[in-house]
């Protein structure tokens, strides 16, 4: 049995006006997956600990724990949220 995701499980790293961001929020909704959402842009704080996960500054960043997936295809996402 998968065990659901609780809201600080999942954090979801983005910037204002993208659409790959959209997307990303879009796939958690349908997956009834909830996340604490950081916008990097407007947030020092969030940015550094997007950096300090994956080196590299690309949104949107889909995080549990201390593993990371950056631009993620579907495949990937589901198998990470497995």
């Amino acid at each position: 049995m998968t065990k659901t995701p609780t809201p600080t499980d999942v954090t979801l790293y983005v910037v204002p006006q993208c659409p790959l961001c959209d997307g990303a929020r879009s796939w958690l909704a349908r997956h009834r997956i909830t996340f604490v959402e950081r916008d990097v842009q407007r947030d020092f704080g969030a940015l550094r600990a997007m950096y300090r996960l994956t080196r590299q500054n690309l949104v949107p960043v889909f995080a549990r724990g201390e593993r990371a997936l950056v631009r993620p295809t579907d495949e990937q996402l589901e198998e990470f949220f497995a």
